[in-house]
């Protein structure tokens, strides 16, 4: 090899050389961009380019201790946005199994209770539908509207000792005495006396 031909070759390897540098080089900058847009914290962390859940709000000791953690790592704002996104997304995941478990919990208490009631020795069995017919008439009397739609959503209603304490004021009822006061014997006229003694006529 002449020494023409061996310094053309030499030309030709640096010139693959700087191409291939030119390639990296040009690569560089792109890392170093989204390593800088990583790290970096700013003075403050603001979140407000965050996207909130409807009636969301940042629990604020959390969020401090978020905020500390964010900064020991040196955390770009860009990143504390991102986690903070994530954080939220998992926040709500983990409300809605909690609240499906919850809800799935209650529907299974409730079952209980109305296998309870049903096969309950004394008011249940062959006493049920009996029993639901006396209890429901001190239920509507005395369990407003509010009263109802708590027991109801709580399964409560169908909770044995309930149904017993409503049973047992509505056989009163049917009996004319109300709480242990028996006002059946007393003239028609009187009645008002007993119930409301200090009521002026």
């Amino acid at each position: 090899m002449n020494e023409e031909n061996l310094e053309q070759k030499q030309v030709a390897g640096l010139g693959e050389n700087v191409f291939n540098n030119n390639a990296q080089a040009t690569n560089q900058p792109v890392g170093l961009g989204e390593e800088e847009s990583c790290y970096g914290k700013p003075e403050r962390y603001d979140y407000s380019g965050v996207q909130l859940p409807e009636n969301y709000c940042y629990n604020e000791e959390l969020l401090n201790e978020f905020n500390e953690l964010a900064g020991k790592y040196n955390l770009s704002q860009k990143s504390a946005n991102e986690l903070m996104s994530m954080a939220v997304k998992l926040t709500q995941l983990t409300g809605k199994n909690y609240s499906e478990a919850m809800a799935e919990r209650q529907r299974q208490q409730t079952e209980d209770y109305k296998h309870s009631l049903i096969n309950d020795r004394e008011i249940g069995g062959s006493n049920f539908e009996r029993t639901m017919r006396t209890a429901n008439i001190a239920y509507t009397q005395f369990a407003d509207a509010d009263v109802q739609e708590l027991l109801s959503k709580s399964g409560l209603n169908c909770h044995p000792k309930v149904v017993k304490m409503f049973y047992d004021i509505g056989r009163r009822m049917q009996n004319d005495s109300v709480y242990g006061v028996n006002i059946a014997a007393a003239p028609k006229e009187n009645r008002e006396d007993i119930l409301f003694p200090t009521m002026e006529r």
